[in-house]
């Protein structure tokens, strides 16, 4: 731990990040534009977080296809800025029951092309991917749950 909860945050976002087996790097980028609230460049990132201007690119992007960072052209700025989106917890949510509803479908097919006299295992291995896509309505109905509502935050796109 540092003397710096702001930077002990930050860290500790790229410590879960990559115990969930993402890269580090884009935890630490996600904790930083959380705690910063404001459009941040990659120069900026790269400075803050002592980084490569690849790395932040890369893993810059990476958060925007996971829905959790947006990028915004700030007026008046030739470089492109990026955002932490007001709730990106609903967006992992999202990302993770879309993610298991495709591995329960892929389990699925699969599984229905085992032989007949093999239904024992099918029916075991159709049980396994009904635990996903009940997983993934799980999530979704979370996500729904613990959305704000409507209009609580202004300019929100969620």
């Amino acid at each position: 731990m540092s003397d710096s909860p702001i930077d002990d945050f930050i860290q500790t976002m790229g410590l879960m990040w990559s115990t969930e087996g993402g890269p580090r790097i884009a935890g630490q980028i996600l904790g930083y534009l959380l705690i910063e609230g404001e459009p941040r460049t990659l120069a900026q990132m790269c400075e803050a977080l002592q980084i490569s201007k690849g790395s932040a690119s890369t893993n810059a992007r990476l958060l925007e296809s996971k829905g959790v960072v947006r990028r915004v052209h700030p007026v008046g700025s030739r470089q492109d800025g990026f955002l932490a989106v007001p709730h990106p917890s609903h967006s992992l949510l999202k990302s993770v029951a879309t993610r298991l509803r495709g591995q329960a479908d892929e389990i699925s097919v699969i599984s229905a092309r085992f032989p007949e006299e093999r239904e024992d295992a099918r029916e075991r291995v159709g049980a396994f991917a009904e635990f996903y896509r009940q997983t993934a309505d799980f999530m979704d109905a979370w996500t729904a749950r613990i959305a704000p509502a409507q209009g609580e935050t202004p300019g929100e796109e969620d």
